[in-house]
């Protein structure tokens, strides 16, 4: 368990990480045309859904439920 001091640590070391994430999707945002953006936006869908594809198939989610909750996102 982290004492108050380790727990101002991790949180500080996360604001930082959430904050070069957000520069670097700005930078990302201003260097790319809006024709590549439905490519880039799939990619982090696709992403996402990865680990819950890996729970899935696991066994330690309801396979059905993730699939038609997955579907409904992708417009199917």
């Amino acid at each position: 368990m982290l004492n108050s001091h380790g727990f101002e640590d991790d949180q500080h070391q996360n604001t930082e990480q959430r904050r070069t994430m957000i520069k670097q999707w700005a930078e990302c945002v201003r260097t790319h045309d809006d024709s590549e953006w439905p490519r880039h936006q799939n990619r982090l869908i696709e992403s996402q859904f990865q680990p819950a594809n890996e729970m899935a198939a696991a066994g330690e989610t309801d396979p059905v439920r993730f699939a038609a909750a997955r579907n409904r996102v992708r417009g199917r």
